[in-house]
């Protein structure tokens, strides 16, 4: 938990929000972890109008077909899970849902984390955890 804490606050800026403009069609992110590494894209949602799809990309992963978890998080250890279970493999596409508005400010974290039936996120610890902003619509190219 104080790993997800300290991650999530060093992420945030102390927990400063970010004031976010959503005109932009998409957003990128490199998210570069310990053991995984991975482009995270948010594009204008073709069927919800105002939402954004979450596209994640494994570029390195140390063990392919790892099992891992996908989370949106906030310094205040409020989250979403997305994807409960995925296997991870390089360079497979990876949808991992839809994001709204309130989402964008509520969660701006995205925490990549081996799958763990036993445990919640917030009590996850874990070195192949892979935490990054989640890139907003018009930033990042």
């Amino acid at each position: 938990m104080a790993l997800v804490s300290t991650l999530a606050l060093s992420l945030t800026s102390c927990a400063k929000r970010r004031n976010y403009n959503l005109s932009g069609a998409y957003g990128y992110v490199q998210c570069d972890g310990t053991n995984w590494s991975f482009d995270v894209y948010t594009f204008r949602s073709q069927s919800q109008n105002g939402a954004y799809d979450l596209v994640i990309i494994p570029v390195s992963i140390d063990t392919p077909g790892d099992i891992a978890s996908i989370t949106i998080a906030n310094s205040n250890q409020a989250y979403k899970q997305l994807v409960s279970q995925i296997v991870l493999n390089p360079e497979q596409e990876i949808s991992a849902g839809t994001l709204s508005a309130a989402d964008f400010n509520n969660y701006p974290i995205l925490a990549i984390t081996p799958f763990d039936p036993s445990t919640n996120f917030v009590s996850q610890n874990s070195t192949k955890s892979t935490f990054c902003q989640i890139p907003v619509p018009g930033e990042g190219f």
